[in-house]
């Protein structure tokens, strides 16, 4: 087999350009992840029977579905209800709440590993429980939580090629418009592979930094 050296740096500018797309849903979705997952971590932990039960119902049925049925979803049945976002948007809103849920039962998993022993003692002293989840209990999860999360992060920059499925122009969708209009398949795909490969170890590379800042 001969490697195309002409066509791979033909092509590669459009795939850069698609990679740009890329990182910008990915960023976006996980901020959102990042912002709602404590949210219903709490919600789950603290919050009132009513409130723990839907934000658990919630992460159940996320958590059941595929993704990209959570993308075809935000992308065919929001409009239904008055809602009109462009491919990238839904693909933004779909794959940050499926980054949030779970990134929310990872919070959750480890601020209930640390035991009961110092909430106990916390709410002995005076501490209310929500004082006690998050100023005692989760700076001491952090250790705990960076690697799974990492993990997930990184699952979810991949699940992001499955917005080729509403045409948005992430590397998955040019990739593929680019083997069919040219039929340079091997080339292309090694482009793909690499563009995923710096955008997903940049991600393990903060990851470990923040790690070692926080001493694990």
């Amino acid at each position: 087999m001969i490697f195309d050296w002409v066509a791979f740096f033909e092509y590669f500018p459009r795939l850069i350009r698609a990679a740009g797309v890329t990182l910008q849903v990915s960023l976006l979705s996980l901020g959102l992840a990042c912002l709602l997952a404590p949210l219903l971590a709490l919600a789950r932990l603290l919050g009132p029977k009513p409130l723990r039960s839907m934000a658990q119902g919630m992460i159940e049925v996320v958590r059941g579905l595929p993704p990209l049925v959570i993308i075809a979803f935000a992308y065919f049945a929001l409009p239904k209800v008055g809602v009109v976002l462009s491919g990238f948007w839904c693909g933004v809103l779909a794959l940050g709440l499926v980054g949030a849920v779970y990134a929310a039962e990872i919070i959750r998993s480890a601020i209930e590993s640390l035991g009961c022993g110092q909430l106990e003692a916390a709410l002995a002293l005076g501490f209310a429980r929500w004082r006690a989840v998050l100023e005692i209990l989760l700076p001491q999860a952090l250790r705990r939580i960076l690697p799974p999360l990492t993990n997930e992060f990184a699952n979810l920059i991949k699940a992001s090629s499955l917005l080729s499925v509403i045409s948005v122009h992430e590397i998955s969708q040019v990739g593929q418009s680019l083997i069919f209009e040219t039929f340079v398949v091997i080339e292309i795909l090694v482009q793909m592979a690499i563009l995923y490969l710096i955008i997903i170890g940049s991600v393990t590379i903060l990851s470990r930094r923040l790690e070692r800042g926080l001493g694990a």
